[in-house]
């Protein structure tokens, strides 16, 4: 009754906190309020909510054998500010987030998640969006590998993330941006089996902007990028160069692009050069990321989402590992009833072979999930998915995972 008792104090407390002014992992950063779901508090506009999940996973650490299933309690609830500034604006979210397992004792159930930004657009053509995100987390993986090799981690970690985004038209169809990024994960203790490290990442950019269309912008881009990782580490640091042509916004009234393609070439630094004999080398190739969404008919819409490029590795002595695949999505938004259907397929090859099975590893990822929800009033709706899991991989790292999920959300 333990959990039960404390997400029903939490929810008691947001509550109270929430309605005298109204009434699985990481969650995205918040986009721009829609002043319909929002309450004006002084010059800001105000988006509450709450989230109460119930979850179980029959395979809770994603190993091959000797599976362990657990029940998962968690309650998250979010605080988003908005100042709207003529046609700028700048907001704040703070999402804390508490987790429990039933048999399963974590050292720290809480996670936390702040996002500043804003959209500053000036007379003269300059564009600017500044963002920052910060993860205080255990669980939330892809915050520190977005790859997905790792899956399962209980060690702490610090996620700096702060960027800016600078655009300038020339004219009504030619302009040009520049941007950057950096990245910095700092985690807590020693690194151990089936973790990650502490590393930063540094991105620069410039790209020529072309209004193809009133509503579609091609881009060219070069970014470059720096990788540092931590001492023990330091053999995968790496810098990369990439040349990109982009297609953001709406190809037609129903088809939206926001697919990136080009070629991505990461220099690996010649740290540990007794590593090449083990087949360690740099990387080049095909690169893309982003994808196409379809508005179906029916309050309904197709999302592909494809991506190609090589991530930081942290398994045996491979610097990197190459990312590859897609996945597809229906979603259906119709009056007080949304759900989805989606699939999901991405291959991980490695170079280097495990040094201690002399196996080589290249991991087959496949996702399967289908959820419905239903809204019963502007701040109250109920959701239920389930969602499939599998890797098929070297025999120690293979996995599959059911996971069902109910959730209530209070708030807009």
């Amino acid at each position: 009754m333990k959990p039960i008792f404390i997400l029903g104090m939490i929810l008691m407390v947001l509550l109270l906190a929430v309605l005298p002014a109204a009434a699985q992992e990481s969650p995205p950063p918040p986009g721009r309020v829609d002043p319909g779901e929002a309450i004006p508090l002084g010059p800001f506009i105000f988006s509450p909510a709450i989230d109460l999940s119930w979850e179980s996973r029959d395979n809770i650490f994603f190993t091959p054998r000797d599976t362990v299933d657990d029940t998962i309690w968690t309650a998250r609830a979010r605080l988003l500010f908005e100042l709207p500034v003529l046609n700028s604006y700048l907001s704040f979210c703070y999402t804390p987030q508490y987790r429990e397992y039933k048999d399963f004792d974590l050292e720290e159930n809480w996670s936390h998640f702040v996002d500043v930004g804003g959209v500053f657009e000036f007379s003269n053509g300059l564009h600017i969006v500044p963002t920052y995100r910060y993860v205080s987390g255990m669980l939330e993986t892809r915050e520190v590998d977005p790859g997905g090799e790792l899956m399962w981690g209980d060690r702490r970690f610090d996620k700096n993330d702060a960027g800016v985004r600078l655009d300038y038209w020339l004219s009504p169809v030619n302009g040009i941006s520049f941007e950057g990024e950096f990245i910095d994960i700092d985690y807590d203790g020693e690194p151990t089996f089936r973790s990650f490290y502490d590393y930063s990442r540094q991105w620069f950019g410039a790209a020529w902007l072309h209004q193809l269309s009133p509503t579609l912008v091609m881009e060219v881009w070069y970014r470059h990028g720096i990788f540092d990782a931590d001492t023990i580490a330091d053999f995968r640091d790496s810098s990369t160069d990439e040349i990109t042509v982009a297609f953001r916004g709406k190809i037609n009234p129903v088809l939206t692009s926001t697919f990136e393609i080009g070629w991505r070439a990461t220099d690996l630094d010649e740290t540990a050069p007794e590593l090449i004999e083990l087949g360690y080398d740099d990387y080049s190739g095909l690169a893309f990321r982003g994808g196409l969404s379809w508005e179906l008919g029916h309050q309904s819409d197709l999302d592909l989402d494809l991506v190609r490029q090589d991530y930081p590795s942290g398994y045996g002595l491979n610097a990197f590992y190459t990312h590859t695949g897609g996945s597809l999505r229906y979603r259906l938004q119709r009056e007080r009833l949304f759900g989805h259907i989606q699939f999901g397929y991405w291959n991980n090859d490695y170079d280097v072979r495990d040094v201690l099975t002399g196996e080589s590893r290249s991991d087959d990822i496949t996702e399967i999930g289908v959820g419905v929800g239903y809204r019963f009033n502007d701040i109250l709706s109920l959701r239920a998915s389930y969602l499939y899991q599998d890797r098929d991989t070297t025999d120690r790292l293979s996995y599959d995972v059911n996971t069902f999920l109910v959730g209530l959300t209070v708030g807009f």
